[in-house]
């Protein structure tokens, strides 16, 4: 099935609005990531307690515990971590997103931004080529169709 201005509509209302969904989405993974990699954070261990697979691999679950006890979270994944048997612990840090991360934040924060940036750059491409033209091409057909504003 074909219809004119598909590709028009995909891009004005598809493309661009899920590129700024997806932006910010990088975004907030970033934040915690990239704190963990500054330092930033509750230092702890965190031990696998379960292996989750699925068509994706494998992935740990696990309870991070603070150095000093205070901060327990269960369920919860290690970004970039080693790879642990059930039972085995390794030290983490806990910026309060949704994984922990080792000690200086692992590679996720790279990852993170390198996502950010290409998302960035889809907006920017959407924002060029849908609001801010159009706004401009309908300013300069006012303009010439309107003597008295020229």
């Amino acid at each position: 099935m074909y219809f004119p201005g598909w590709r028009t509509f995909w891009w004005r209302y598809i493309a661009g609005p899920g590129a700024i969904v997806v932006f910010a989405a990088l975004i907030a993974l970033l934040i915690p990531a990239l704190s963990a990699h500054e330092g930033n954070g509750r230092q702890g261990r965190w031990t696998a307690t379960n292996i989750l697979c699925g068509h994706n691999g494998c992935n740990e679950i696990g309870t991070f515990l603070s150095a000093d006890g205070g901060d327990r979270r269960t369920g919860i994944s290690m970004f970039g971590g080693p790879d642990l048997a059930i039972g085995q612990a390794a030290p983490a840090v806990d910026t309060g997103g949704d994984e922990v991360y080792p000690p200086g934040g692992g590679d996720a924060w790279w990852h993170d931004l390198i996502g950010v940036s290409a998302a960035g750059l889809a907006v920017a491409a959407w924002l060029w080529a849908f609001p801010i033209r159009v706004l401009r091409r309908r300013r300069l057909r006012q303009q010439h169709s309107d003597p008295a504003v020229a």
